[in-house]
C-alpha cells in the first residue's frame, strides 16, 4: 500500500448505518482521523472519545508494511475538511465529482491558505484530485455515448441527487466538470487544466461506475495512452 485516501462521505444515508447523528459528523471526522493515525503508527493503543466506544490496548493487524503510510484527507463539499487537513499537516485529496472546477478550486485554495495559517511551509502542501468518471474512445462522440448509461445511473441515485449537481446533461458535465470522457487527447488536456488550477501531484481515476468488462478495458486504454504524456509534460 502506498497511501490511503479517506473521508467522512457526504451521503446522509451513511449516518444511520453507523448510529451517528448527522449533526456530529465533523466531531466524528476529527476524532477518527486522529485515532486512525495512532492505530497505524502505534501498538497497544488505548483511546477514549465521544463518538465511538473506547479502545484498550488495541493493536491493528496486519501492521502497515511501510514505516509511515500517508493518509490523504478527502474533501468534497466543506471548508471544515480542508481546514482539518491543513491543521493536521496532511495532504488533501479533492473528490471533485459533482460540481464544476471553480467549486473545488475554492476548497483547494482554502486548504493552502489554512496550511500556511497553521504554520506549515507552503512548499510542503500536497494536493491530489479525483475525476468524475473515465471513458476513452477514439471519437469523443463514442466516448460520450459509451459513458451515458453510467452517468445517468449515478446522477439519478440518492447520492447524486443529494449533491445537487448543477450539470444539466452529460455533455454539460463533460464540458464544465471533471469527467474524463472523450479521446485520449481530450483527457490529457483536462488533466492539464485541473493541474493548472489545483497544482496537484496526484490524479485519482475511478472506474467503479462501470460494468466489469469495461472496468478492465478503460484503465488499459488510459494506461496505454495518457500517463506517458502526462509524465513528460508535467514532471
Amino acid at each position: 500500500m502506498r497511501a490511503l485516501i479517506t473521508g467522512k462521505g457526504n451521503d446522509p444515508r451513511h449516518f444511520d448505518l453507523f448510529g451517528l447523528p448527522e449533526e456530529r459528523q465533523w466531531d466524528a471526522l476529527a476524532e477518527n482521523y486522529g485515532l486512525l493515525h495512532r492505530l497505524w503508527r502505534e501498538e497497544k493503543v488505548s483511546w477514549d472519545g465521544s463518538t465511538r466506544p473506547p479502545l484498550t490496548e488495541v493493536t491493528t493487524s496486519p501492521r502497515p508494511f511501510q514505516d509511515s503510510v500517508p493518509v490523504r484527507y478527502g474533501s468534497a463539499t466543506s471548508e471544515q475538511s480542508t481546514d482539518l487537513a491543513a491543521r493536521s499537516g496532511g495532504p488533501l485529496f479533492s473528490a471533485n465529482s459533482f460540481h464544476p472546477l471553480a467549486k473545488y478550486k475554492a476548497l483547494v485554495d482554502h486548504y493552502r491558505e489554512r496550511w500556511e495559517h497553521h504554520g506549515h511551509d507552503p512548499r510542503d502542501a500536497r494536493v491530489g484530485t479525483g475525476f468524475g468518471g473515465l471513458f476513452i474512445a477514439r471519437r469523443s462522440q463514442d466516448a460520450v455515448e459509451g459513458f451515458r448509461p453510467y452517468w445517468d445511473a449515478l446522477f439519478n441515485s440518492a447520492a447524486g441527487k443529494h449533491n445537487n449537481s448543477p450539470f444539466t446533461s452529460l455533455e454539460d458535465a463533460v464540458e464544465r466538470g471533471s469527467a474524463l470522457v472523450g479521446s485520449s487527447q481530450q483527457v490529457i488536456e483536462k488533466i492539464h487544466r485541473y493541474h493548472e488550477a489545483f497544482g496537484n501531484e496526484v490524479v485519482g481515476i475511478g472506474v467503479d461506475l462501470l460494468t466489469e468488462e469495461v472496468q478492465r478495458e478503460q484503465p488499459e486504454l488510459f494506461a496505454s495512452e495518457v500517463p506517458s504524456v502526462i509524465h513528460r509534460e508535467l514532471p
